[in-house]
Parts: C-alpha cells; structure tokens; sequence
C-alpha cells in the first residue's frame, strides 16, 4: 500500500474546518506504535497496526489503548486486513503476504507474492494483494495459503474495494480504475473516474475513487459502470480511505487532515486535524483509527 506515501486520547475535541454542521468529533486516545505505523485492523478483541519502519506488527488492547504485542515480520509492512480467522498483511520490501494467527501472535504461513506488494485485503473469501511494479493482483486460498490466481491489470495497481460483484482495484498510473470479476479472475472492466485513482472505498453497489493529482473523489455506480459524481474539497493527497459511521473518511497524507464526506449527498462536512502522513481510514462501525505513517503514533477518533 505505498510509493505515493513512501515518496513523499483522554478525550480532546478537534478542530474543524467551517464545511458542515457536525457535531464535536473527539480524540479517544493517541497510542505510541513505533515508527511509520501505517495500517490498522480489527480482530479477536483487538486492533491489529503495521509499523512500517520497525518491521512489526503491534496488537492493540481497545480497552486500555495499550500495545500489548510486538510481532516481527517480514521487510516494510503496510497493508493489513482480517479474514478466515487471521491477521493478513503485505510486505512491501519484503514482497511477501504473512498470515498471523490471533490465538498465538505468531506468523504461520509466509507466502511470495509479485514485486512492490501495495495493498492486501480480504473478499470473495479469499486474499488479495496488489503488485505495483508487475500490474497484477493475486489472488490467495487462506485454505492453502497458496497463490491461486493471477490476474494483470496493467498499470500500477493500487488499493482494493469490494462491492455486492466486484472487486476493484485503483490505478496509479492512469485515470481508470479496474473492475475484476471474481467468480472468473479476469478483468470485466475499466471506468474513467479522475487523475491517479490509487485508492479506493466502496459500501453497497458504489465505488469512491480518491483521486491524487486534482484532490477529488469519484463517486461511481458498479450497476452502471461509470462515474455518477465527483466530489471536490479535498485536502493534499487524499489517500486510503474508509466507510466509518456511514460517511466516507478521506486521509489527506500532506495536509495531516482527514476530510469527512456525507455520502448521500456527496458533498464535504468537515475536514479534522490529525497526526503526521495519515494515511489509511479502515472501514469501521463507529470509530476512525488513524496510522501517522510519517510520524510514531496511532489516533483513535471517535465521530461526533
């Protein structure tokens, strides 16, 4: 999940920008994580962070805000979900995909993958990573952990979304994103949705496309396979974005801001101060926690 980034809370109330009417959002808690934390995710009672520059991965206790394990893994982590049961996570200079069991904090499988792994994810039941450098994406059985499919896209494929058929991955190279059908592991489709699309979000039948060279976020309909709207008022690189509380949450990477978008009315409620290179908003029920991957801390937020 990387070379755009890579190149480059006792409660407190944040400040945000006049573009909505929201109530305060808080800071939960900041958690020290190490250096470059870059992703986090949720599983077995805890969060689960990539610590890019310590080569780790830190499980989080949400009741206390602790770190209460260091994992050591594989050259340059980034990328992390959850799924079957495990811990997943790419290693961008290491270009493997590790597994980590839950019950034990330990690695269980290493698997090769292509080279500049950029981002990982979990659906369709199976693991998914990109290559950057290669223009694929694999496709791995967590019952084997074997790579069972590769597909080319072209370009430089970024990161993942899934909606109710699809799986969709962005392109840094170009002004398309890619839509892969996953019952036949071939590409179906390429839709136009703004320059440099690498990241992408998706709930119900509809992709958003966060696109980094004109700061805006494509918003397009799966059943129509097109852009329907384009969402302006982003901050500077606006990055790996999630759906928390409903809304869209857009990190910006070089304004240290995260921007809030009211999805059903595609239009920006606020924009929130965080910490240093916020770079990945997971999906999440309730909750924003927000990696400083050119900082050492982690910020839990809680939506007002």
């Amino acid at each position: 999940m990387v070379r755009s980034a890579f190149a480059i809370i006792g409660a407190a109330t944040l400040v945000a920008c006049a573009q909505g009417s929201t109530r305060a959002t808080s800071v939960v808690a900041k958690i020290e994580a190490g250096a470059a934390p870059c992703s986090v995710t949720q599983l077995a009672g805890s969060a689960w962070a990539t610590v890019y520059g310590d080569d780790q991965v830190v499980r989080i206790d949400p009741a206390t805000n602790k770190v209460v394990a260091r994992i050591a893994v594989d050259d340059q982590p980034c990328g992390i979900a959850s799924g079957a049961g495990a811990i997943w996570l790419m290693n961008y200079g290491g270009r493997t995909v590790q597994r980590i069991d839950p019950g034990t904090n330990a690695v269980t499988a290493t698997i090769p993958v292509g080279n500049e792994p950029y981002d990982v994810a979990y659906g369709f039941g199976s693991v998914w990573v990109t290559n950057y450098a290669d223009g694929t994406v694999y496709r791995i059985d967590p019952a084997t952990d074997k790579v069972a499919a590769r597909i080319r896209t072209r370009g430089a494929p970024g990161g993942f979304a899934f909606t109710r058929s699809a799986v969709w991955v962005g392109d840094a190279s170009g002004y398309s994103i890619v839509r892969i059908n996953p019952k036949t592991n071939k590409v179906a489709r390429r839709v136009r949705t703004g320059a440099s699309p690498v990241w992408l979000a998706a709930k119900g039948y509809t992709v958003f496309a966060m696109n980094q060279l004109n700061r805006t976020v494509a918003r397009v309909d799966e059943r129509k396979n097109r852009r329907v709207a384009l969402i302006r008022g982003l901050g500077n690189q606006p990055v790996d974005a999630g759906i928390v509380g409903g809304q869209l949450w857009v990190p910006n990477l070089k304004s240290n801001t995260v921007t809030r978008i009211d999805i059903r009315r595609n239009r920006v409620l606020e924009t929130v101060r965080v910490g240093m290179g916020p770079f990945v908003v997971p999906d999440d029920p309730s909750e924003l926690w927000v990696a400083s991957f050119t900082g050492t801390d982690i910020w839990r937020i809680r939506p007002g």
